[in-house]
């Protein structure tokens, strides 16, 4: 990297932010391991361009659609460190994670929904996860950018990942590159084959009713 990029990644770790702890008792069926099980649907993509990267709000029900880059993101937009366990889908979790990001519900508020009750994360690799736009407005929902004191590694989604803490781990898209505001809901990537649209893991809401059907990895969910 450029000394100017690494000037930059510098002082997105070097800010005061606000502390946030997010704790709550283990959902059912979850054990704890010590360290992250590594999942991707695609392929992680490579050499991201953080100097021309930009995150991206958007959707017909939004009245301030936008883009912000991401070295304004990472150095001059509110920032919380939070601390919160993560919990995957499969049945492990994670404790104390601690997390740097922006929340959510700042550049919700930047947007202004008019409505829509399901919002679409993409990723740049292609994933793409929906979820209730409620989850967006939680205090605790962020868009994290640093991990346990260090930038976001690529495996946890660098340059951006969003982090849901009220829902399993899958909705939490790594490598994020665009909120989509949804008139009408439609699945992601995982929800496409039967797992939940809301994915609370206290409720234990791991698959529609439904239920799931056979998955194919590295099959690329196209919207029209």
């Amino acid at each position: 990297m450029s000394n100017a990029i690494n000037d930059v990644l510098k002082t997105a770790l070097s800010r005061t932010c606000s502390k946030l702890v997010y704790r709550r008792e283990l959902p059912p069926n979850q054990r704890v391991i010590p360290r992250f099980v590594i999942y991707d649907v695609y392929d992680p993509p490579e050499n991201v361009d953080v100097i021309s990267y930009r995150l991206k709000v958007t959707g017909g029900l939004v009245e301030n659609g936008f883009e912000i880059p991401y070295i304004e993101l990472v150095t001059k937009v509110p920032c919380v460190d939070l601390v919160t366990d993560f919990h995957c889908v499969t049945g492990w979790s994670v404790l104390n994670v601690e997390w740097r990001g922006i929340p959510t519900r700042y550049l919700m508020d930047i947007a202004r929904p008019r409505g829509g009750d399901y919002v679409m994360a993409v990723g740049i690799d292609g994933y793409t996860t929906n979820l209730p736009l409620n989850a967006l407005f939680e205090e605790t929902t962020i868009i994290a950018y640093a991990m346990n004191g260090k930038i976001l590694p690529r495996e946890h989604g660098f340059p951006l990942r969003l982090v849901v803490p009220s829902r399993y781990g899958w909705k939490s898209a790594k490598y994020l590159s665009e909120l989509i505001i949804m008139d009408s809901n439609e699945p992601g990537y995982w929800e496409s084959f039967g797992y939940h649209d809301n994915g609370d893991p206290w409720l234990e809401e791991r698959f529609n009713e439904s239920g799931p059907v056979t998955m194919r990895r590295r099959v690329r969910f196209t919207r029209p």
